[in-house]
């Protein structure tokens, strides 16, 4: 009894705090129940921070609308993970963003359900998590991994028999049920070898001779990663050549470092996971736009890049924020009704929400259907895979008819989409034309990629430079090119030309300037292309911030001696087109056409010394002589106004001279302000004179020195200022 009045306490407390005003606005409540401490740690922390991020934005963004985030720690633990979902269905929450795993999901779920909560598990991947009636899923789950794994396995990897090892938990036996399914459509021979969890080493020695024993196999891992490394150290030790496939267990850089201990490992870093292909709702090399444009809020906002459980938090805060701000209820029975009714209404894709992992919508078992991405371990770095398989939510007949989209099950379809492993190195910039907008350039660039992506694919040579206004891009004469032993092909480009630039002279002479070098493919969206930052290619010399090996040469600037080097990256740039452009089939979350394009970056600061120099040193040497004018005697008042006007013009002239450098420009930029100055200081100079002469006409002899005394000190004042300015911004 005394626990429910406690409840009801709560209750109330909690009810009225939610129904207070933040400057007139209504503020809602989010739960988060996650495990912020114990094993679960790992996806907890990194979920929090994507429904912070989310949550922030719209706090900032629209001011009628306030969300508070409940947090709790449900410590990695099932039962108190039922407890807290206790605690949240008794107060003012509208919708509980999680538990992250699927054990704490089925034993909170019915808690939920029976309040009436809509619940998003996070990062939860069992097929049982939406037999709770309130519950949503964010994440694809279990099974469609396996359906995924057998896919990829037939379709990319071309084989055609496999070696299964299933974990004894619900984990591994939906991965097999989805794996069987696909298996058995797609003419699979698999033999399957079941692991309890934890299995002793002799269990493990048993499968891994097994399985070492069809050394022509590929296997399959459907385990949990603790004994997938298990396993996979005994198989690669054994010399099995793979390859290699697990789950969303095996989907992280974090997975290689279980193997950091080995001698194998220390010798060669990536030994045993070199083969492996691993699955992960985002993989950020090959993220789309918006997932990227995310990446940098988030890194911005919490100091390093996101993990895919960030990106799964973000996205399920930003669909319950979708669905609070279209409830509009008032308090907080009515609004949590509301939000479950708003999600149960995505039942279809052309009703879908956008999401970073997908258009958000539910089919009639509550679950998102949405692309799942492969990755493979490169030196022990999860990357992409050459070739994905993407879904297709509107097949073209005639595509069907040739292959390049086929049927993943009796309802969906997919096609497959090349990642292109992209890297520059800048041999040369040659000069930096300002006048004429442009730069001049000499570089290598390379792309690896799939050699066979299906009938009628696209070819990821086919690059536009949409900047170069000299020189010639032939894609069919690579420099060099040659198919590597994985079957990925290697192109190797020099390239020579004059690419336009646009500079913002503002604060010229002072002024730091980016050279921007962009392409991209403009004959293909990046459902079929994906160019991505290659990481991987071995690193000579110095390492810039952005991947493993240098961008550009040491020497690459020795000839533009205006300028100081400070930086070559290389980055990801798409080309986004917010417009269905008349395409009926596409729906609204799928409404963007997307090129996928890459960006190479200089950023040069000018030698503000050397430029003042050369630009403003005359100028001074004119302003110090009108200066010496003031000195002259009265009787030179013709000379006085002569050598002002003399130093004017001359500013003039040096202006115009400044100015032709720097091309047509529309705006004013800093230098322009100290010839202003000038300008008037020498008008100072001619009212001087005038007026002293005039005084000393009249007979105010001494009124007259008093002007010309003033005059010099305001004249010292002004042009010990203005220099002081310069040399700040010079040396800032």
């Amino acid at each position: 009894m005394r626990v429910l009045l406690v409840c009801a306490v709560v209750s109330l407390a909690w009810t009225s705090i939610a129904a207070q005003s933040v400057d007139g606005a209504r503020q809602s409540v989010i739960a988060a129940p996650l495990s912020l401490s114990g094993g679960g740690e790992s996806f907890g922390r990194p979920t929090l921070e994507g429904i912070r991020l989310a949550v922030e934005e719209a706090n900032a963004a629209d001011p009628t609308l306030r969300v508070a985030i409940d947090i709790h720690d449900d410590r990695s633990d099932d039962a108190v993970a039922r407890q807290l979902a206790e605690r949240i269905a008794a107060g003012p929450a509208v919708v509980a963003i999680g538990p992250v795993f699927s054990t704490a999901s089925l034993a909170a779920g019915p808690v939920y359900a029976a309040a009436n909560l809509a619940m998003l598990p996070p990062t939860a991947t069992s097929d049982a998590i939406t037999d709770n009636a309130t519950t949503f899923r964010v994440v694809f789950k279990n099974s469609d991994q396996g359906d995924m794994l057998a896919q990829y396995l037939t379709r990319v990897l071309g084989r055609r028999s496999v070696e299964v090892v299933v974990v004894d938990s619900g984990y591994g036996a939906t991965l097999r049920d989805g794996f069987e399914r696909a298996a058995e459509r797609l003419g699979l021979q698999a033999r399957y070898h079941t692991l309890a969890r934890d299995p002793d080493d002799a269990r493990l020695d048993a499968v891994a001779a097994l399985i070492g024993r069809e050394r022509d196999r590929a296997v399959v891992l459907l385990t949990l990663d603790p004994e997938g490394a298990r396993l996979l150290t005994r198989l690669r030790r054994g010399g099995h050549p793979g390859p290699f496939l697990g789950g969303d267990a095996f989907g992280d850089e974090a997975f290689s470092r279980l193997f950091a201990a080995e001698p194998e490992e220390r010798a060669r870093p990536g030994y045993f996971t070199e083969t492996l292909f691993a699955l992960a709702p985002v993989i950020l090399d090959s993220a789309n736009a918006e997932t990227l444009a995310f990446a940098r809020r988030f890194r911005a906002r919490f100091g390093h890049d996101p993990v895919w459980q960030a990106v799964a938090g973000y996205d399920a805060a930003q669909l319950s924020l979708h669905a609070i701000r279209r409830a509009r209820a008032a308090d907080p029975a009515r609004l949590r009704a509301a939000v479950l009714r708003e999600f149960q209404a995505l039942d279809a894709i052309e009703r879908a929400q956008p999401g970073l992992l997908g258009p958000f919508w539910f089919d009639s078992a509550r679950a998102r259907p949405q692309a799942i991405r492969v990755g493979r371990f490169r030196a022990g770095r999860f990357e992409s895979a050459p070739l994905q398989i993407i879904s297709v939510s509107a097949p073209d007949a005639g595509e069907l008819a040739e292959g390049s989209v086929f049927p993943l099950d009796e309802r969906r379809y997919g096609r497959l989409q090349r990642v292109v492993h992209t890297g520059v190195y800048v041999n040369e910039i040659q000069r930096v034309d300002v006048p004429r907008s442009s730069f001049g350039a000499d570089l290598y660039f390379w792309l690896r990629f799939a050699g066979e992506a299906g009938p009628q694919a696209a070819d990821p040579t086919d690059l536009l430079f949409p900047t170069m206004i000299a020189g010639t891009f032939d894609r069919a004469r690579p420099s060099e090119r040659r198919e590597r032993a994985d079957g990925t092909q290697y192109w190797l480009w020099r390239l020579q030309g004059e690419f336009r630039n646009d500079f913002n002279l503002r604060r010229y002479p002072f002024d730091a300037q980016t050279l921007d070098l962009p392409f991209f493919n403009a004959r293909a969206a990046n459902d079929r292309i994906v160019y991505v930052i290659d990481r991987t290619s071995p690193a000579r010399g110095d390492s810039d911030a952005d991947a493993d090996r240098p961008v550009a040469s040491p020497e690459a600037f020795r000839n533009i001696t205006q300028w100081s080097f400070v930086r070559a990256a290389e980055r990801r740039e798409n080309l986004v087109t917010r417009s269905v452009l008349g395409d009926l089939d596409r729906t609204i979350a799928e409404g963007t056409r997307e090129l996928s394009g890459f960006l190479v970056t200089i950023d040069l600061q000018r030698e503000s010394l050397s430029t003042m120099t050369k630009v403003l040193l005359p100028l001074l040497v004119m302003s110090l002589i009108t200066f010496a004018s003031l000195f002259f005697p009265a009787a030179l008042v013709k000379e006085k106004v002569t050598v002002a006007i003399t130093g004017a013009l001359s500013g003039a002239v040096l202006l115009g001279a400044v100015l032709g450098q720097l091309g047509s420009i529309g705006y004013t930029v800093t230098a322009e302000y100290v010839f202003y100055v000038s300008f008037v200081l020498a008008l100072l100079c001619i009212v001087s004179v005038l007026v002293a002469e005039r005084l000393r006409a009249a007979g105010g002899a001494v009124a007259a020195q008093r002007v010309e005394w003033r005059t010099r000190v305001i004249y010292a004042i002004t042009a010990c200022a203005v220099i002081g300015v310069m040399m700040r911004l010079a040396f800032t």
